[in-house]
């Protein structure tokens, strides 16, 4: 997995994701630990992206308050790119 790969993957996860239900928030941290796990087992994405995964993880509830600034929107490819640039800034700032 890239780390191109694992944004998309988050911010489709951020756009599922109601900040109000706890049970959501919940299913999206499961999903998301599920996957650190698979990368972790399969040893396939660099060290960066593991670290970023990881780092997501640690902060899925920040990220999940905050999910209307790096949810994408359908049929909006520039938007959702920027999207994703700042949602690179919040969990890997140093890329």
């Amino acid at each position: 997995m890239t780390i191109d790969n694992f944004l998309s993957y988050l911010q489709q996860i951020l756009t599922m994701v109601d900040k109000n239900d706890e049970e959501s928030v919940s299913q999206a941290l499961n999903a998301l630990v599920s996957v650190g796990k698979l990368v972790e087992y399969s040893g396939k994405a660099d060290l960066m992206t593991r670290c970023s995964i990881q780092y997501a993880i640690d902060i899925f509830d920040s990220l999940a308050e905050e999910a209307e600034d790096y949810a994408g929107k359908p049929g909006a490819s520039v938007i959702n790119v920027q999207r994703r640039k700042r949602l690179k800034m919040a969990i890997c700032p140093c890329l």
